[in-house]
């Protein structure tokens, strides 16, 4: 993408994408936050931002990030939730303050991912704590502790399939920030425990 004047409006990440059957209960949770009245917030795509980048990660890349992340979560787990992502409480990730509008934070239910070793020139910095988005807010800040009452719970949620992807983001109306695109690159599942 090219960014012109406005390259401080479009935000590269790396991106985790639960298989889409978790991704179901977690859009259902969603519209239950927006009913509830979720403050100041705005729809985000079910995924979970891991870090911001400097540059788009390759194809090859990307499929090392996810061969080493399987590794990592199966190592991670007991034997009953070896290579298990699982999710806890609902907390609030503040996206780089570069990006514009500026003080946006993805809000969704934490998830047990390992710290991930970026190729070299490619990191920004990391999101977190790292989560599944179920929202997007302007200044989060205040949700960083449990969610505040009369808030949902979110589900509890665990699963095996996920895959990695570059994220392309940006605010349609940079000043207001209402409006925000997306466009998540190829998917690179990460191999079945053991492979």
């Amino acid at each position: 993408m090219k960014t012109g004047k406005n390259k401080g409006c479009i935000l590269r990440l790396l991106v985790l994408v639960p298989h889409r059957d978790t991704r179901l209960p977690l859009r259902s949770w969603s519209a239950d936050l927006f009913a509830a009245g979720l403050p100041g917030a705005w729809s985000f795509p079910w995924i979970a931002p891991l870090a911001a980048l400097k540059r788009s990660l390759s194809d090859e890349e990307l499929k090392t990030l996810a061969r080493e992340l399987r590794q990592e979560i199966h190592a991670a787990g007991s034997s009953r939730a070896a290579g298990q992502f699982r999710t806890g409480e609902s907390l609030a990730a503040a996206l780089p303050a570069g990006f514009c509008p500026k003080g946006l934070s993805v809000y969704g239910p934490s998830l047990n991912i390992p710290r991930l070793c970026l190729p070299p020139g490619a990191l920004e910095c990391l999101i977190t704590p790292p989560l599944l988005g179920a929202a997007l807010l302007q200044d989060g800040a205040s949700l960083r502790e449990p969610a505040p009452k009369g808030l949902p719970a979110p589900p509890p949620l665990s699963f095996r399939a996920a895959a990695l992807a570059n994220m392309s983001m940006r605010a349609l109306q940079p000043n207001n920030g209402y409006s925000f695109q997306w466009r998540i690159g190829e998917l690179h599942w990460l191999p079945k425990s053991g492979d």
